[in-house]
């Protein structure tokens, strides 16, 4: 598949996200099955959360045109991976985050669901099979246990990770649209057409829902949809690069560019155990509701927040490129950028250390 095949493969999905985002926006107020995923607890309680719908339906049907437009794709794959499997383990993020949208689902069914997804996708090829300190190279794992357990502990963090950065509108979908993109380039670059195909459309769906889920959203991506990107990224970051996990490669790159929710998630459960609060319970203390109580509007901070994203992904796709140096140079940067983000939004007080030394 050439460029062009690509592109199509984008306008493809784009087209179906977009009509049937218009479709679902104007049906929800007075559809009965479009109006039980509305979200009665929230402050806009008439806007949908049908973004996963509208994602993994434009995904399946742009997938079963571009196999029929372009067989030889899907029979040029390494027999180690079997896809079919993945759409199988997507329908079952899919369905956890449809039941967490209408009913709701506690932490245990989350994670169990999450898991036995997670498992699905590992026994059909993607695993991590390496693994890789930037300065220092790669080891190929010899235990299948530690591959398993590394396979696992990947898919259910970024995935959670998406979810929990989904807290303003077009957050989540912007910042998945890099990460999406990174990984394509670099699948692009190692010729795995079938992963770009998965990716094209994937980015494609993301753009058509994207009018729709920008800030002033008629259409919430909802956890159907949060849950279903951040799966996918976390499966296909496994098979960029001749399927073997790299950090340096693979895995450093979906990990720069969801550092920010990655890094949420991280300070979210030690702030939360440090207080003595439940780890699972929702709060309005994330890194965009502290842009908020700093002055910036919604739209200014989903903004900021992908351009940062935005920078995190060159970062990434660098570390394949440059030699050890840049990439301890690029390590320690970004660092840095998150050293300030945490002060500046008031998760590490440095002024106030400072303040009472001089007191003392």
């Amino acid at each position: 598949m050439e460029i062009p095949g690509i592109i199509t493969a984008i306008i493809i999905s784009g087209l179906l996200s977009f009509i049937f985002s218009l479709s679902s926006a104007k049906l929800s107020s007075r559809d009965k099955f479009l109006g039980i995923l509305k979200d009665r607890n929230s402050e806009k309680p008439e806007i949908p959360r049908i973004g996963g719908i509208v994602i993994v339906i434009s995904l399946l049907i742009s997938l079963l045109l571009i196999r029929v437009a372009f067989p030889g794709i899907f029979e040029a794959v390494d027999e180690k991976i079997n896809y079919n499997w993945l759409i199988v383990a997507v329908l079952i993020i899919f369905g956890l985050g449809i039941y967490d949208d209408i009913k709701g689902a506690d932490a245990f069914k989350k994670f169990l669901f999450q898991i036995i997804a997670a498992v699905v996708i590992f026994l059909a090829g993607f695993k991590i099979a390496e693994i890789s300190i930037p300065i220092i190279g790669g080891k190929t794992l010899g235990f299948n246990f530690l591959s398993f357990l590394l396979t696992i502990l990947w898919v259910v963090g970024i995935t959670n990770a998406v979810n929990i950065i989904d807290g303003l509108d077009g957050l989540a979908v912007g910042i998945s649209f890099f990460a999406a993109l990174s990984l394509g380039i670099l699948a692009l670059i190692s010729s795995q057409y079938l992963v770009v195909v998965f990716i094209a459309v994937l980015m494609g769906a993301m753009i058509g829902l994207y009018p729709f889920n920008f800030p002033r959203a008629k259409i919430y991506l909802g956890d159907s949809g949060s849950l279903v990107i951040g799966f996918i990224l976390a499966a296909l970051a496994m098979t960029t690069t001749h399927r073997k996990i790299s950090l340096a490669i693979a895995l450093m790159i979906p990990l720069m560019i969801l550092f920010l929710p990655i890094l949420e998630t991280t300070v979210t459960i030690i702030r939360r155990i440090y207080r003595k609060q439940n780890v699972f319970k929702a709060d309005k203390d994330h890194l965009h509701y502290r842009f908020l109580r700093k002055g910036f509007s919604e739209t200014k901070t989903t903004l900021v927040l992908i351009f940062i994203s935005f920078l995190f992904s060159l970062s990434g796709i660098l570390f394949e490129f440059v030699d050890r140096k840049l990439r301890l140079f690029l390590f320690v940067l970004i660092f840095f950028i998150c050293f300030f983000l945490l002060n500046y939004l008031g998760y590490i007080k440095i002024n106030s250390l400072r303040a009472k030394k001089k007191e003392e």
